[in-house]
């Protein structure tokens, strides 16, 4: 069985983002492609929604500050002990910028980033010529993001292929 891991770009998930495309999206890989998935994230609430999600697999972590997120992160991935066939990525967030290095130096799994992108985060926040942003655009297998104008957008900005993914939807084959 494949296994997926999704890690919490800033901490903690809120209750309420159980239902969101952030864990969605790895739930629909275990129900619908038979992948083992864990979703790490620190707890600063109950989990209430949890109940919707049967068989998903919180990895609950202690909280720290959000500037050290970014080295609990690869902390996590040293002390993981199964295989990662996929890691699962939400939002293009600077702390990903070591996941995605220890990830890419030390599994041979594949990449997902989900973009979660706006017209203002993208055309003022996120720099593509920055090296932790470079690096994330170069390095991450799949790119995707919901609407088709965003898409071409970041596609032509990022000189590389963006996968059109509507929220709601697992229609694409991703040759995993």
């Amino acid at each position: 069985m494949a296994n997926l891991l999704a890690l919490c770009p800033y901490v903690a998930y809120r209750n309420e983002q159980l239902l969101k495309d952030c864990v969605l999206i790895p739930y629909t890989f275990m129900t619908h492609l038979g992948y083992d998935v864990t979703v790490m994230t620190a707890q600063k609430e109950e989990f209430t929604y949890l109940d919707q999600l049967p068989g998903l697999k919180l990895d609950i972590v202690p909280t720290c500050p959000l500037e050290q997120w970014a080295d609990y992160l690869v902390t996590y991935l040293k002390d993981y002990s199964k295989d990662i066939d996929v890691l699962f990525l939400f939002g293009m967030y600077g702390t990903y910028y070591p996941v995605v290095k220890y990830f890419k130096e030390h599994y041979r799994g594949k990449i997902i980033l989900k973009a979660d992108a706006n017209s203002q985060w993208v055309g003022e926040l996120i720099n593509p010529s920055t090296p932790p942003y470079d690096y994330l655009i170069k390095n991450c297998d799949i790119i995707s993001c919901e609407g088709s104008a965003m898409q071409n957008y970041l596609a032509k900005k990022w000189r590389r292929p963006v996968e059109l993914i509507r929220n709601g939807s697992l229609k694409r084959d991703f040759n995993l």
